[in-house]
């Protein structure tokens, strides 16, 4: 009898391990892919939350998806790699018809990389971080927050709906959102900024230099500019509709300000040096010392 109930046990805890093993493999997917030199990844997802993040001098990327109500089968998975270039799409398979889902989803897509990299990602759908990147770092937003942290090289994030926050950054970056505040810290060379519906928060930090004319744009939302005491450039301001503060020492070359045409101001600071555009449609334009 004894003999009998532990054979009983035996066969229930293996049916237990196979059935847990095949709900891993239905709901999660992992791989990954050695490289040598400079790796480039180009990443598509469509309802994910996303999370790209350095693996420091490792010389590999690794992909890990995990599902929450959802299955595996439910999706479209086309992963590739030639040398050190590396595709991956993991999209929703839509069927026709309405369906309504009462119990609750989630898809997570972690991605750990070397750091230095060539980096093209598109979300359709979900939140998304970046972190501790540097290269050609390319993000396209649907709808969803983004957070990128201590990124460098030539930045290029494109924000359909969502906050967009970018902090400790470098290099050149070019930011654009349709609806939804832009907060972006750090020291640059390079600046292009723009929000169709949303305030602007920008600092730069000690030691960026423009070295290229850069522009700040908002059509509706005002722009806050934190500089540092030695920033240097020719200064372009216009809002349609509200104020212009500037708290810097300014070298003025033109003022203008009148119920319709809204407020207009040239200038240098501190000597003046590569142009720097601010404009708001809708808004009012604050500058000040950091």
């Amino acid at each position: 009898m004894k003999m009998k109930i532990a054979l009983a046990a035996l066969g229930l805890a293996a049916v237990t391990t196979l059935s847990a093993q095949a709900q891993d493999s239905e709901h999660s997917w992992s791989k990954t892919y050695a490289v040598i030199g400079r790796p480039t990844l180009n990443f598509e997802t469509s309802d994910a939350s996303v999370d790209i993040r350095s693996c420091g001098a490792c010389r590999e990327i690794r992909i890990h998806v995990e599902l929450e109500g959802k299955k595996l089968s439910d999706y479209r998975l086309d992963v590739s790699q030639s040398g050190d270039q590396v595709h991956f799409l993991f999209k929703e398979i839509q069927h026709p018809g309405v369906h309504i889902v009462w119990r609750k989803t989630q898809t997570r897509v972690t991605v750990e990389t070397p750091a230095d990299l060539a980096l093209e990602a598109k979300t359709a759908d979900g939140n998304v971080h970046l972190s501790d990147l540097q290269g050609e770092i390319g993000l396209t937003s649907g709808d969803g927050n983004v957070t990128l942290d201590h990124l460098s090289g030539n930045l290029r994030v494109k924000s359909g709906d969502g906050q967009v926050n970018i902090a400790n950054a470098s290099g050149a970056i070019d930011a654009r959102t349709s609806d939804g505040n832009l907060t972006v810290d750090g020291v640059f060379h390079a600046v292009t900024l723009h929000t169709s519906d949303g305030r602007l928060d920008v600092s730069l930090r000690n030691g960026t230099k423009l070295t290229e004319p850069s522009s700040i744009q908002s059509s509706d939302g005002g722009v806050a500019l934190h500089l540092p005491q030695a920033f240097a450039a020719d200064l372009n301001v216009h809002t349609s509709d509200g104020h212009v503060d500037c708290a810097l020492p300014l070298t003025m070359d033109h003022y203008h300000s009148s119920s319709g045409d809204g407020r207009e101001l040239h200038g240098h600071l501190n000597g003046g040096g590569v142009p720097l555009t601010i404009h708001t449609s809708d808004g009012s334009v604050k500058i000040d010392q950091l």
